[in-house]
């Protein structure tokens, strides 16, 4: 019998529209999450990653000008670095990331909750 988080991974992977969901549900599936999170804890993890990724897009966005940074587009780095933390710290505090194997944390960790700046991009 399939859990609700299992389900909820099968329902991601046939729904899906964009390479990322497909990437997500594909990993998730393989790492067994929906075994040990639910249809809810899944979802808080997405977001989490969905926002690493964003993060990671604008903190290593290549602009038009040479590499320049732009101040106005601060803001929004600052905006969405704050929203992947939340997100990152509601998953984080969810009981099924508890029921996660050592192995699966680190997975999870090193694929879905990661946001760096590039060499080449720190100022």
């Amino acid at each position: 019998m399939k859990t609700d988080g299992q389900a909820f991974l099968e329902y991601i992977a046939d729904a899906a529209t964009n390479r990322f969901e497909v990437r997500f549900s594909r990993i998730s599936t393989r790492l067994d999450l929906g075994a040990a999170l639910d249809a809810k804890e899944i979802s808080l993890l997405y977001e989490a990653a969905f926002m690493a990724a964003l993060c990671h897009i604008s903190f290593n966005r290549v602009d038009s000008c040479n590499g320049q940074i732009h101040p106005e587009r601060e803001k929004i780095r600052t905006l969405v670095e704050r929203e992947f933390m939340a997100a990152r710290s509601r998953f984080l505090n969810c009981p099924g990331f508890c029921r996660l194997s050592p192995t699966q944390r680190s997975s999870v960790d090193s694929i879905f909750l990661q946001a760096f700046v590039a060499d080449e991009n720190l100022v």
